[in-house]
């Protein structure tokens, strides 16, 4: 009896983590869709789902060249047909980001081309946090690379908060 109560309760555990997780899916993919569209409206383009959009590896050439300024080139088929065409596209993308200096970990070709969610979505996550967040980091001269640059800045951040709590409210007793 005590089993099957703790199979349960096991279960509904697993069930709210896996809804919790797919929620937080939802919300990263529709966030980092919204934010190719954005860079790749440019050149009259648009991600509707970006598990199909990404498979042949035309879109991501696409924001590429749009986020660097740079062209991939013609290393890639512009109209891929077959999984051996989608393949090199996607290769040239990983190719052109390593050129680039942007590390990938973790994720493979296979996966993208595949459709796999989650690892489709840390590439995403990675080139904002390359081309947008270390973009803004530029003018911090605090050294490191853009992961120490952006701690920097929000330890920066929290300390002027923290003083101004600090200190709110002295003005008056002061007088």
């Amino acid at each position: 009896m005590t089993t099957q109560v703790n199979e349960d309760e096991r279960q509904c555990y697993l069930d709210d983590v896996i809804s919790e997780n797919v929620g937080w899916i939802r919300i990263q993919e529709k966030t980092f869709k919204r934010w190719m569209n954005e860079h790749l409206k440019h050149r009259k383009l648009e991600v509707e789902d970006i598990t199909e959009d990404l498979n042949d590896g035309l879109a991501l050439i696409n924001l590429l060249e749009v986020l660097s300024h740079k062209s991939i080139g013609r290393h890639y088929t512009k109209k891929p047909r077959i999984n051996a065409q989608k393949m090199e596209n996607i290769v040239a993308t990983f190719n052109f980001m390593k050129g680039e200096g942007i590390k990938i970990v973790n994720i493979d070709s296979t996966d993208i081309m595949q459709g796999n969610m989650k690892l489709t979505l840390g590439l995403i996550w990675t080139l904002i946090f390359n081309y947008q967040i270390a973009a803004n980091l530029k003018d911090d001269n605090s050294g490191g690379g853009p992961k120490k640059k952006l701690l920097n800045k929000i330890n920066q951040k929290l300390r002027k908060q923290w003083y101004q709590r600090r200190v709110r409210g002295w003005e008056r007793n002061v007088k």
